[in-house]
């Protein structure tokens, strides 16, 4: 993780990215060990900076230009924070509605579209051997990276054939892509939630 200037040392592990794709990656950045969506890990935009990179949304020098830029515009950065802190629980109870097989809501939908059309609008179409993609630079966006990369993968997720997979683990809100072979995976993470689950469902049995 980048550890210039202010870049908070949150330590973002593997265990932190198990959603398959960076949209829902950042969704599971807020959240416990319930389905209450109370532990806040993007405290800042410098946090916001060490996940990107840590998830691989940014590279080494993007993510030191993005701490200056956020260092020399403090109001600005906190403006941005403000606004992923907003698409990113939209764009996890859109998700959360269709990995239950219920409707968004109109007003979900609509936010991320508009992020979409906003990450598209200054994003670039480059081609690579497997086909192309719309790809935005600091330089085009500034503090604005994250959000518009997070926005070009949720559509990119949810034009795919794999958000019919898209989960949201039965114990937390964590959600995450099931490429299991049977696509019967429950949990986020089998030694967390998984083993709390059947911790729970022993204690049950045993009690009294």
């Amino acid at each position: 993780m980048v550890r210039t200037l202010e870049a908070e040392d949150v330590d973002w592990g593997a265990g932190c990215f198990v959603g398959g794709s960076l949209c829902l990656d950042f969704c599971n950045t807020q959240g416990g060990r319930s389905k209450a969506r109370d532990n806040e890990r993007l405290s800042s935009y410098q946090a916001v900076v060490g996940w990107a990179d840590a998830a691989q949304g940014l590279d080494v020098r993007e993510a030191s230009a993005l701490l200056l830029m956020a260092q020399a515009h403090p109001e600005q950065a906190s403006r941005s924070l403000e606004q992923l802190r907003a698409f990113r629980e939209r764009l996890h109870r859109l998700f959360a509605a269709l990995a239950s097989n219920q409707v968004p809501l109109a007003a979900d939908l609509a936010s991320v579209r508009a992020e979409i059309c906003a990450a598209i609008a200054v994003a670039e179409l480059t081609r690579h051997e497997q086909g192309f993609s719309w790809e935005v630079t600091i330089e085009a966006v500034g503090l604005q990276t994250p959000l518009a990369r997070v926005a070009l993968s949720a559509q990119q997720l949810l034009s795919s054939e794999a958000v019919v997979h898209v989960r949201e683990c039965e114990r937390c809100s964590w959600l995450f892509v099931d490429r299991s072979k049977n696509k019967r995976r429950r949990w986020c993470k089998t030694e967390t939630c998984g083993n709390r689950a059947r911790a729970a469902r022993h204690y049950q049995m045993t009690k009294g």
